[in-house]
């Protein structure tokens, strides 16, 4: 009996032994695919710097980066750069909330009235407007914030609160463009009153939620404002890159100019904060990334399960809170979570791939026609990989639990 039940157990740690063994495989495999698809596409196409991670049943793949800090700097990028990721953050402001109406200070009906009773003046037509309305862009709320506030520089804390609240209650005072909850219109500055809502009822600036609501939980220790700080500019971290093709043709640059990339280390107004300055390391966003995506399946740890689904469930043009969730037939990638990034400076993708239990990320430090296409090319190439991938791994976990 006691051969026997040895001979079992030595079957059973050889099967595992060999299943741990191809999984590792298979991530080796994956990585050279990353490597390969990121250095390919910056190369043909002249990019600056480029970035991938992969993080599939938890485990991340790579980051993988080619490239420059700096266009001809020959500094290169490291695995641990930061990178701007500008729209994506609007999932990250959505999941802030989320957490302040599980702890009972804000409720997803909360509306523009309430926040702002104190407020004279304001357009009644925003007065039904909720945070569920802002969050899914059904608010009516304008695209951006007035155009000399883009302009706005403020210090960290109450006066950047202050200057927040001042440039929402200026468009609050006007009518929605259109009438609230009958349809979809994307929003950065719906995104900001929904953020100066918080700031209201909590007293603390957004910034600080982001900190003590989302980035400390998860550890993203990378994570801050802005683009990255590259301090008394050593290149000790990315910049930035304009392309002065379609520049020229706004500010009327000299034909000399034409084509030029140009490093910067400028940002959009931290006014903004809540529609798009975060900044971060593939690594961290892929660990948020991967929050997401474990979450709605009952085993994350920043909200309830019933919380994820409401955040990743549509509204109207397939928009949730943060994501757009794309109609299984139009990618023919099963379910979709994404959303893209761009501040004319840097360019990110987001895509969450529950299905197969997998998130791709994807990160530029230009901003162009080209770039955004070299990052969704790399995406759409490593879908089929990772779909056979996560099905070897269910093949390989069914063939142990069977023994």
């Amino acid at each position: 009996m006691n051969v026997f039940c040895s001979l079992i157990a030595f079957l059973i740690l050889s099967l595992c032994s060999n299943s741990v063994l191809a999984i590792n495989n298979d991530v080796q495999d994956l990585e050279q695919l990353l490597k390969q698809l990121v250095n390919e596409q910056r190369e043909s196409n002249n990019l600056v710097g480029l970035g991938a991670v992969v993080i599939q049943n938890g485990k991340v793949i790579g980051p993988l980066v080619s490239g420059e800090r700096k266009k001809g700097s020959q500094v290169l990028l490291t695995d641990n750069d930061k990178w701007h990721i500008s729209s994506i953050t609007k999932s990250f402001t959505a999941t802030m909330i989320a957490r302040l109406v599980e702890k009972g200070e804000l409720s997803w009906n909360t509306t523009i009235k309430e926040a702002f009773s104190e407020v004279d003046g304001l357009n009644p037509g925003w007065n039904s407007v909720t945070l569920d309305h802002l969050l899914t862009h059904t608010s009516g709320a304008r695209r951006d914030i007035p155009f000399f506030d883009n302009f706005k520089k403020t210090a960290d804390g109450l006066e950047r609160m202050m200057a927040r609240e001042k440039v929402v209650i200026k468009i609050l005072k006007k009518k929605p463009k259109i009438t609230p909850g009958d349809a979809f219109k994307y929003s950065n500055a719906g995104y900001i009153i929904a953020g100066v809502m918080a700031e209201k009822k909590t007293g603390m600036p957004w910034e600080e939620l982001m900190r003590q609501e989302v980035f400390a939980p998860l550890q993203l220790q990378s994570a801050g404002f802005g683009s990255p700080q590259d301090g008394e500019e050593k290149l000790s971290q990315p910049w930035g890159h304009w392309n002065k093709n379609w520049l020229s043709t706004i500010l009327g640059m000299k034909a000399s100019n034409i084509g030029k990339k140009v490093g910067t280390q400028s940002d959009i107004t931290p006014i903004a904060g809540p529609a798009g300055i975060i900044h971060l390391s593939l690594k961290d966003l892929a660990l948020y990334a991967n929050e997401h995506l474990q979450g709605e399946q009952g085993r994350g740890s920043l909200l309830k399960t019933e919380t994820f689904q409401r955040l990743h469930h549509p509204s109207k043009n397939n928009y949730a809170y943060g994501w757009y969730t794309d109609p299984q037939q139009k990618l023919g990638w099963g379910t979709v979570y994404r959303h893209t990034g761009s501040n004319d400076r840097w360019e990110a993708s987001l895509v969450i791939l529950p299905d197969i239990n997998t998130a791709i990320a994807v990160t530029s430090n230009e901003s162009y026609d080209i770039t955004i296409q070299s990052v969704q090319e790399i995406i759409n190439q490593l879908v089929q990989p990772l779909t056979e991938s996560y099905n070897q791994s269910i093949q390989l976990t069914a063939k142990v639990s069977s023994h």
